[in-house]
């Protein structure tokens, strides 16, 4: 039985009470555990961020005893995660194999670089949220998000987007659509995070999109101004005056990536249940809360249907801002 200081915690990071009572059903008197290692999937390379995320969750297994066997972290990267969801895949039937994914896992399907998406596999839960933040120099003429969109609807060619990511790339396209701007004449521009960085304080791009971390310290140093925030809330902090895009008057731009648990396809009621009811836990944590929060993330907790309808929506939605920007015919 889940506790009731886990229950109160999890409460104060606004999970609902209908998922706690959930969690807290399957909690006890399971028909299944792990009968052998556990091995926890991180599709890219160490040091990155879904691998960082990896290590926590399986470093809370062990410190909070959540399974009776060993795990490890396995990191599976190359081809855009490709070799990990085809790994997972790959296991039918085992649920001593699990994966971290994020949205890749549905927008490189829809781009044709990825042959397995969440249909191929057993969503188990969501755990983490980030929104991605739209920064600008801070001697720009862009004071908001709405300056924005208004220069691009007059003139779309006349600023560059740099994105670092997909994802961001996405992110990006559903604030043009949301406004209405013809995609065709924008000059976005693909950079890594740190290219994208230096050609923004040089002078070089006008606007940026990426994750917060990444930008904080330049923000607080007074050199790079944040005009939106592309998430459904504001972010806290040093960014907690920055507006969301819903809040500008742009509600179909919200975009937030995510991390979710999914384990291979074929595995039984009771060990989604077990699965289920450890990712409780673990996103419950005050640690788990702690490195979302270093990352201007959000722990949260959506149980297996939850997350695998979630990831039904989002597809058809990232189907639809793909098309937009040409990404898939």
């Amino acid at each position: 039985m889940i506790g009731l200081r886990v229950l109160a915690m999890v409460v104060a990071m606004g999970f609902t009470s209908a998922v706690a009572a959930q969690s807290a059903s399957t909690g006890s008197g399971q028909a299944w555990v792990p009968q052998r290692h556990v091995e926890l999937i991180a599709p890219n390379a160490p040091g990155g961020a879904m691998d960082s995320t990896a290590r926590i969750v399986q470093r809370l297994w062990q410190d909070m005893k959540l399974l009776p066997v060993s795990s490890a972290v396995a990191n599976r990267s190359g081809s855009e995660h490709a070799l990990a969801y085809t790994y997972l895949s790959q296991r039918t039937g085992d649920p001593h194999f699990l994966s971290l994914a994020s949205p890749v896992l549905l927008a490189n399907h829809l781009a044709g670089r990825l042959s397995v998406t969440y249909t191929d596999v057993t969503p188990i839960a969501t755990i983490m949220t980030e929104a991605y933040v739209v920064v600008v120099r801070a001697d720009s003429p862009l004071k908001s998000g709405k300056d924005l969109a208004a220069a691009l609807k007059a003139r779309p060619d006349s600023l560059s987007l740099a994105i670092n990511t997909v994802l961001t790339r996405i992110a990006t396209g559903r604030m043009l659509q949301s406004a209405g701007i013809d995609i065709k004449p924008v000059k976005m521009v693909v950079l890594e995070s740190s290219k994208q960085l230096a050609g923004l304080l040089g002078g070089h791009l006008d606007v940026a999109v990426g994750s917060a971390v990444g930008f904080l310290p330049q923000v607080e140093a007074g050199n790079l101004r944040l005009i939106a925030v592309t998430g459904s809330k504001r972010l806290t902090g040093a960014f907690a005056a920055t507006p969301t895009w819903t809040e500008l008057g742009y509600p179909g731009a919200v975009s937030e990536t995510w991390r979710a648990i999914l384990a291979p396809k074929g595995i039984t009621p009771a060990q989604v249940a077990y699965w289920e009811t450890v990712m409780y836990k673990v996103a419950a944590s005050h640690e788990f809360r702690q490195s979302a929060e270093r990352v201007q993330g959000e722990a949260v907790f959506k149980n297996a249907a939850e997350t695998r309808k979630h990831m039904q929506t989002e597809y058809a939605q990232a189907k639809n801002v793909m098309t937009y920007l040409g990404l898939i015919k």
